[in-house]
């Protein structure tokens, strides 16, 4: 049953909070609506951070035509939302998340089968609507067609970008959500245990792929800890797991009496190389997987293109200043690099935007691993990764920024 414009405009706002406190999405990626009539919805604005939201910029909008009340521009995606409205009248509520297993999946192009336990709320099958950019016709039409051709699904994974969930209201919707990632890690459990001929978990994924994926050669490169940093105009402070703070210079990576650890070295030079402020290390298992491939890193996930770079490079770091140099060298125009056996070093000019750099570098490292298992999916087409960097670098990110 439609909501009450108040009451929807109040429930997009929780729901797009709780889809950056769960997960489910980085920045002002993601979207959410809500019914409000047969002829109308509410929607998320585009480019605004879900954490400062008020009822004033949920904007609504017309189902016929694309229309919408007030000068704040509605999501990008409100022509899907539109047509999914316009197909599914027991539709209420909507969100368009980019989870972790989900999105993982997403990429192989498949229509997965779903477990009995989950059927009640996902259908029996989960379609995957073929790849468009964010925003276009070709996605729109895409996800309307999967919807179409299984009309029992509640749930449309979109190829290398996402989900989209559809639920009688909104408490359906994120249970949809949920359903739909367990199904996800339920899947790439079952592709970890073909490949080590043993049964294996989700959480399995990184030594799976180590095992039978990663050169020999590779496998026992060990990760030590290169530290989180912030620069303060000449100077930057150095943060190590286990509590240690050192001040250094950006000039030379030392600090006043010497002790730095040679890891300074490395944020020293990405420091002078860039006008980035915040550096922090990457070093979760999957990240630390996907580096002892020692190979730059073509996306799977179009959200990594976007807030990554259309094509992450891997380099070797020796604890010297030489090597500190080509790697901050390598990053070029990038927000992120590889760093072979050590996992990945995430820039941005904020806090916030290295640490959604962080996001979605963990996505991006779980699709690659499950790629590879899979043998099954392709990377993003070069003139996809382009555009995707080129517009989130020119638009999006400035936008959140400013907010």
């Amino acid at each position: 049953m439609p909501y009450e414009v108040n009451e929807a405009k109040r429930l997009v706002i929780e729901a797009g909070k709780k889809l950056i406190e769960n997960g489910l999405i980085a920045r002002t990626w993601g979207n959410v609506s809500a019914r409000i009539s047969d002829t109308q919805y509410c929607i998320t604005p585009s480019g605004m951070p879900y954490e400062t939201l008020t009822p004033d910029k949920i904007v609504v909008v017309n189902i016929a035509d694309n229309s919408y009340e007030g000068d704040i521009k509605p999501s990008t995606e409100k022509k899907l939302h539109s047509k999914l409205y316009a197909l599914r009248p027991d539709v209420d509520f909507m969100i368009h998340t980019h989870q972790k297993a989900a999105s993982a999946i997403s990429t192989t192009g498949t229509c997965f089968a779903v477990p009995e336990e989950y059927q009640d709320v996902l259908g029996k099958e989960i379609p995957t609507a073929d790849y468009g950019l964010a925003g276009t016709k070709t996605l729109t039409e895409n996800v309307w067609k999967a919807a179409h051709d299984y009309p029992d699904s509640k749930a449309i994974l979109m190829a290398h970008h996402g989900t989209t969930c559809m639920g009688k209201d909104v408490d359906e919707a994120f249970a949809i959500a949920e359903a739909l990632e367990r199904t996800a890690e339920g899947i790439i459990a079952d592709v970890c245990s073909k490949a080590a001929g043993t049964e294996k978990s989700y959480n399995d994924l990184a030594e799976v792929f180590t095992d039978k994926i990663v050169p020999a050669e590779n496998r026992t490169l060990t990760c030590s800890d290169l530290g989180n940093s912030v620069r303060k105009g000449t100077r930057f402070t150095l943060t190590m797991k286990d509590g240690s703070v050192y001040d250094c210079s950006v000039l030379s990576g030392t600090t006043p009496t010497g002790d730095a650890p040679l890891a300074s070295l490395l944020h020293a030079a990405i420091y002078r190389k860039s006008d980035v402020r915040y550096i922090h290390h990457r070093a979760d298992p999957e990240t630390v997987a996907v580096s002892k491939m020692g190979q730059d890193e073509t996306p799977y996930l179009d959200d990594f293109a976007q807030i990554a770079g259309k094509k992450v490079p891997c380099l070797s770091w020796d604890c010297s200043d030489r090597s500190a140099k080509m790697i901050a060298s390598a990053i070029g125009s990038n927000s992120a690099i590889f760093l072979a056996g050590y996992g990945a070093l995430c820039t941005g000019n904020t806090d916030d935007n290295a640490g959604a750099v962080e996001l979605v570098l963990e996505k991006e490292c779980k699709a690659s691993m499950y790629a590879a298992l899979t043998g099954d999916a392709d990377t993003l087409k070069y003139i996809g990764r382009f555009l995707d960097r080129t517009v989130y670098v020119m638009k999006y990110s400035k936008i959140a920024d400013e907010d």
